[in-house]
């Protein structure tokens, strides 16, 4: 009986267990290949193969809490590049739960990230990244993100 009992709660439970990602179509598969070639660039600090995933002009935008007010910043995708290629110590940030929307040249990744400073976070947020298809290839033309340094999970 404590087997069978067992068993059905096994069996009850399955649908709660995580549900694999959904198949994402040839453009989506694209866009998100557009995405993590700019943020295997950025681990990589190679500022060329950054440059490479975006469009000229591109832009960065921040909005980050602090001190009870919320503060905004606009910059070049490109002194971003030049920023992130002279750090001095490892950087990565992983992206999680990434969403995909893609209308017809247009698209955007909406998710999650960690930004990982020298092996430890220094803060994280939400990345919407905003890509323009030209010339049959997916290019970033903006990201926009959050910058938080509490509720960042398990810290």
């Amino acid at each position: 009986m404590k087997a069978l009992l067992t068993t059905a709660a096994l069996l009850a439970a399955a649908p709660l267990a995580a549900e694999p990602a959904p198949e994402r179509t040839a453009e989506e598969a694209a866009v998100i290949a557009t995405v993590e070639a700019f943020m295997r660039g950025l681990a990589a600090k190679d500022a060329a193969a950054m440059r490479a995933q975006v469009t000229e002009p591109s832009f960065i935008a921040k909005v980050e809490e602090r001190d009870g007010a919320d503060r905004v910043g606009l910059i070049p995708m490109a002194q971003l590049i030049a920023s992130v290629s002279s750090i001095p110590v490892p950087v990565s940030e992983p992206l999680h739960g990434e969403v995909v929307t893609v209308d017809g040249p247009v698209a955007t990744v909406r998710a999650d990230y960690d930004f990982i400073l020298d092996g430890k976070r220094s803060h994280c947020g939400v990345d919407i990244f905003t890509l323009m298809r030209i010339d049959g290839a997916w290019k970033i033309a903006t990201i926009t993100y959050s910058h938080l340094t509490t509720g960042c999970g398990a810290e």
